[in-house]
């Protein structure tokens, strides 16, 4: 690990068991709740030198970076200069490229037609997926993509962003020949066949079905024509055995989960005494270990903020298990590289004046 890098890493912690792993990492991401952001980070950096490991097997780490803003969102106003320099700083770190254009070049062909698929459930009621969107295209455009390489699914039409103007329409509907996944079947999505690419924008949700709603769900259950009959023992192993056929998983660049609010109980009905403010971005080509976080954020969650008498901390998600038997991604913390930190700086030449900010719609 690079001591150069600014960011902090609290997922690359000691084995020693599940329990150690969970406790260690319940511990570092209560302070995203608790303490400032800026503290956050000093408290990070100091439980990782105290208990840095060197991996014996030499397995590379699938890294996932949790890009904050201290003022992205507050109530229904969100401060779109702070989205922006989170989106800048996600992807060159995402990409390794320093250059926000090439990074985005790196994931995006010049021919793609790429899907920008956000969490429909409850997202009028989270009120950010509309002003994320606006961004994101607004960042797309300007390192020189156009309308017409792009689809937003997951958001109602009312509520698309202007910047949407000239997208291709998501073709909504079911291909006529069904897809088998684990001995059953059923037919996808008709818009997954317009496009050549995905960019996954969940957003994470409690779910008292499934446990998590987050980057696996994002694209497994809104994909199929007929989802309930699926929700035995917790969507597990169709989550994942969906994910992974080749019409969905050949087409995912990228993971960016909107984590700007999340739902942390009674989902996925959304009811705003149970949703907070985790104020960031979170990028990873990685979704098991994305929902990995997302997971245990929820958990810190319903442990800090209000809850009912008598509910459980805890939640599982035992999809997840067979994701990584899949291959999907990794849910051993040890090979989690998280890394929590503040965007950089924005630049006033490439974007809004800093006090600018959005009522969120959508």
């Amino acid at each position: 690990m690079n001591y150069n890098d600014k960011s902090k890493s609290a997922l690359d912690i000691p084995s020693g068991g599940g329990r150690f792993n969970r406790l260690v990492i319940s511990v570092l991401l209560a302070s995203v709740f608790i303490i400032g952001p800026a503290l956050q980070n000093e408290a990070i950096s100091q439980e990782i030198r105290a208990g840095r490991i060197v991996d014996p097997l030499e397995q590379e780490k699938t890294v996932v970076w949790d890009v904050y803003g201290e003022f992205a969102i507050r109530g229904l106003n969100i401060h779109q200069a702070s989205l922006r320099a989170m989106l800048q700083t996600g992807i060159k770190k995402v990409t390794g490229i320093e250059d926000p254009n090439q990074a985005w070049h790196s994931i995006i062909q010049a021919d793609d037609i790429v899907a920008l698929k956000f969490t429909s459930i409850g997202s009028r009621r989270l009120g950010t997926n509309t002003t994320v969107a606006q961004v994101l295209l607004q960042e797309l455009y300007k390192v020189g993509f156009g309308p017409k390489n792009f689809m937003i699914v997951g958001i109602d039409p009312e509520y698309l962003p202007e910047e949407a103007a000239g997208t291709i329409p998501c073709q909504y509907g079911w291909q006529k020949k069904p897809v088998d996944f684990l001995g059953d079947r059923d037919h996808l999505v008709k818009w997954v066949d317009q496009v050549t690419a995905i960019i996954n924008i969940p957003t994470f949700l409690d779910d008292n079905i499934i446990g998590l709603r987050g980057a696996l769900a994002n694209l497994s259950l809104d994909m199929v024509k007929r989802p309930a009959r699926l929700y035995v023992n917790q969507c597990d192993p169709f989550i994942a055995e969906i994910y992974q056929l080749p019409q969905i998983r050949s087409k995912v660049r990228l993971h960016i989960a909107n984590s700007l609010r999340i739902l942390y109980h009674g989902g996925p009905e959304i009811r705003q005494i149970y949703t907070c403010e985790h104020s960031s971005l979170i990028f990873s080509k990685d979704p098991v270990a994305l929902d990995v976080v997302g997971l245990h954020l929820i958990c810190r969650a319903r442990r800090t903020q209000l809850m009912p008498a008598n509910v459980p901390e805890h939640i599982e998600a035992a999809y997840l298990d067979t994701a990584a038997a899949l291959g999907l991604g990794f849910t051993d913390l040890n090979l989690i590289d998280y890394r929590y930190l503040k965007h950089e700086k924005w630049s006033k030449s490439n974007s809004q004046s800093p006090g600018k900010v959005a009522d969120s719609k959508n």
